[in-house]
């Protein structure tokens, strides 16, 4: 039987879902402390549709899975693929947007969690291990618990992107927390001319 086929359920008011579940235009997770809502948003002005999380009380998105890949269709969804482990926006049996880039132990039992921190985090429960976490990927906030930084021994790095005033697309500016020598860092703003210290 091909995976990508089985029967989904939807999820909606709830703050984890499971290989087999799915999140829709309409459906929504939200955190166990009802902090933080995920689901897919768009413009009044455009019909690109993006995955997002936001204070649920405000609508001010705190982080997105695809500012750079907006979705054209209303049909697509999120779910775990259960070939892969991998989280993905898929629509039908095609995959729009690779979210995790996590590897993959078959007979795993995975499960995808919004936690009240605004972590979206992809887990294996049967050893509790998290396989990927939105807080490794941040877009252009930054919440308690977030890091900005980089770890040279993994080759992962933590900075914040710009957006533009009036869309989500990415800006002309980053915010990163580098080394100047073996003794001290420092924040540094980039921009396509230079980039200026502060």
């Amino acid at each position: 039987m091909n995976p990508n086929k089985s029967c989904h359920s939807e999820a909606t008011g709830v703050s984890t879902i499971k290989v087999g579940e799915q999140l829709n235009s309409t459906s929504q997770l939200v955190s166990p402390s009802n902090m933080f809502t995920l689901g897919f948003f768009n413009f009044s002005h455009t019909n690109d549709t993006y995955l997002g999380i936001w204070y649920t009380n405000q609508s001010t998105k705190v982080w997105v899975a695809n500012p750079s890949t907006p979705i054209i269709s209303r049909s697509s969804v999120l779910r775990i693929n259960p070939a892969t482990g991998k989280l993905i926006i898929a629509t039908g049996d095609t995959t729009f947007v690779n979210i995790s880039d996590n590897q993959f132990t078959p007979g795993s039992s995975l499960t995808a969690t919004l936690e009240d921190t605004g972590n979206f985090q992809l887990k294996n429960e049967t050893d509790n291990q998290t396989l990927w976490q939105s807080f490794d990927h941040p877009t252009n906030v930054l919440l308690p618990g977030m890091k900005l930084g980089a770890n040279l021994r993994k080759e992962q790095s933590w900075n914040l992107t710009s957006w533009l005033y009036d869309d989500i697309t990415p800006g002309t500016f980053t915010l990163s927390w580098e080394a100047i020598d073996e003794a001290s860092q420092r924040f540094i703003i980039r921009r396509p001319t230079g980039q200026v210290g502060i």
